[in-house]
């Protein structure tokens, strides 16, 4: 291990420590929540949005619920046109840093405004969860680290109002100091991002990763990604092998544990629909600690976890939290909480008031003087009704476990008024799939009326996943942040996969 690395890494827990015993130490979650919120209004009262819903006659929660009305991301549309434009204290007081790049089910590109407090933010939860890392994982100190670093493929662009569009790399997320300490820690610095091309992209960024020696700490966000980086090494190995390289016949046995001894911990997505990705993960990389990571959005950081437990703590210096509960429509504040399933609320220095982000949650436990902890569970739209069939992410993920191809590449889409299967798996007929999805009553009353036509198979060929990321990166979505999906909203997929002869 790296003398150099335990240097700098210490310095990073001495930068963090503060705020991981912040976090740790005992208080009143309902009252930092509620502190939280009013200096957030008061703070940007003057402001467009602020003056519309009377920020500066609110004096606790129960104004704000009564005064401000739940949104979703349309409702800020033209708050967000007018700040792009160049317009000032449109959703708060603060200057608009950029805008972040995120993309919808459906397709379409949203931005979503960055200001220095939401930055501020981000990382009251990001310093915590590092320092119980870096405190908590043996060996983590001792090397550098991979960050998820998107390529750069339509060059920096910027709004009519000359505000910058888009983060290019994770370390973006971290002040100043850290950011210059992570430039000497990154395995994979951020010249990779101005790659020519995805493939080329790759071939850098994998040479990187073999060439950097004490290599402790993998962060990234999809573990798909994850695997499509081991298996372009696999595939590669001639290419990224010296032949006296013992590490070549690792790769070519996907024995990344021997590819990257050194390594002592993976961060990445493991709830969802990526749970069914991270069983790879692991058989890639045996005995190497796979830390699912917390709930995050592009527009709020809402939970991390901490070492030794599941789930993740709720984030309670990020944001305003509230949950609407499943069982009852009610909404409640983070000190209310009991054990259920909820859909999340979050209030932002970025100007988002009471914002549904669409993720559904499970409050695991709750304490006194603790933040309670969650889960991610799945997304309130990740679903497809074109007739009335109602499919969901759920749903179908159960149906392909029953056909026992949930562990292959699949991915489910409508195509006309029907809906196609694109699968690397095979044995599977168009009849199996569509009574499959006949045990669903509303997927199989529209087939009964004739509005859907039978399911059928497209069986695929070469690398769909990596072809699923390269669509939805031209969409507008940054490639680190692509989540495993087995439903879409999406069409034309017979255009983008490789089918089978």
């Amino acid at each position: 291990m790296s003398l150099a690395c335990e240097i700098l890494n210490g310095i990073f827990r001495l930068l963090y420590r503060g705020e991981y015993r912040r976090f740790s130490a005992e208080c009143d979650v309902e009252q930092v929540q509620r502190n939280y919120l009013m200096k957030l209004l008061k703070r940007n009262s003057d402001t467009v949005y602020g003056r519309k819903f009377g920020f500066e006659n609110i004096r606790g929660y129960e104004d704000f619920a009564e005064r401000v009305p739940l949104t979703v991301y349309e409702d800020y549309e033209p708050y967000i046109e007018a700040a792009a434009r160049g317009e000032k204290r449109v959703l708060t007081k603060e200057k608009i840093r950029l805008f972040e790049l995120t993309s919808g089910s459906s397709g379409g590109k949203k931005l979503i405004p960055y200001t220095k407090s939401l930055k501020r933010e981000f990382q009251n939860g990001i310093m915590p969860w590092l320092y119980d890392i870096y405190s908590g994982v043996k060996g983590v100190c001792g090397g550098k680290s991979y960050w998820s670093i998107t390529p750069v493929t339509e060059g920096k662009s910027y709004t009519d109002g000359g505000i910058p569009v888009g983060f290019e790399e994770d370390s973006e997320y971290f002040g100043f100091i850290a950011q210059m300490l992570m430039k000497k820690l990154f395995a994979v610095d951020g010249s990779v991002k101005f790659s020519d091309s995805t493939e080329d992209f790759y071939f850098r960024t994998c040479k990187k990763l073999l060439d950097c020696g004490e290599f402790t700490l993998i962060s990234v966000w999809s573990p798909s990604f994850l695997a499509i980086l081991c298996d372009f090494i696999r595939d590669n190995a001639d290419r990224l092998f010296d032949s006296t390289d013992q590490r070549k016949k690792f790769a070519e046995e996907n024995n990344f544990s021997g590819v990257f001894p050194d390594l002592k911990i993976i961060s990445c997505w493991a709830d969802g629909s990526a749970a069914d990705c991270i069983h790879g993960i692991e058989n890639r990389f045996k005995g190497v600690f796979i830390q699912p990571k917390g709930l995050l959005a592009t527009e709020c950081f809402v939970s991390f976890p901490l070492i030794g437990e599941s789930g993740g703590r709720l984030s309670i210096y990020s944001h305003f939290f509230e949950f609407r509960s499943l069982e009852n429509g009610k909404i409640y504040t983070a000190g209310n909480l009991k054990k259920g399933e909820y859909e999340l609320i979050v209030t932002t220095g970025g100007g988002f008031y009471r914002y549904c982000i669409g993720d559904i949650i499970e409050v695991m436990e709750t304490y006194p003087s603790r933040p309670p902890l969650i889960k991610f569970l799945r997304r309130k739209g990740a679903s497809c009704d074109l007739f009335g069939e109602k499919l969901t992410e759920d749903f179908v993920r159960n149906v392909l476990k029953k056909l026992g191809i949930s562990e292959s590449f699949c991915l489910l889409a409508p195509e006309g008024n029907r809906y196609r299967l694109y699968t690397q798996a095979e044995g599977i007929t168009d009849e199996m799939l569509d009574n499959a999805l006949c045990e669903g009553y509303h997927y199989s009353y529209c087939r009964k009326l004739g509005q859907l036509e039978p399911a059928e198979v497209f069986t695929v060929t070469g690398d769909p996943q990596n072809d699923y990321i390269k669509r939805l990166a031209a969409e507008g979505m940054r490639i680190g942040d692509i989540k495993p999906a087995f439903l879409t909203s999406r069409s034309g997929w017979e255009n983008t996969f490789e089918r089978k002869n």
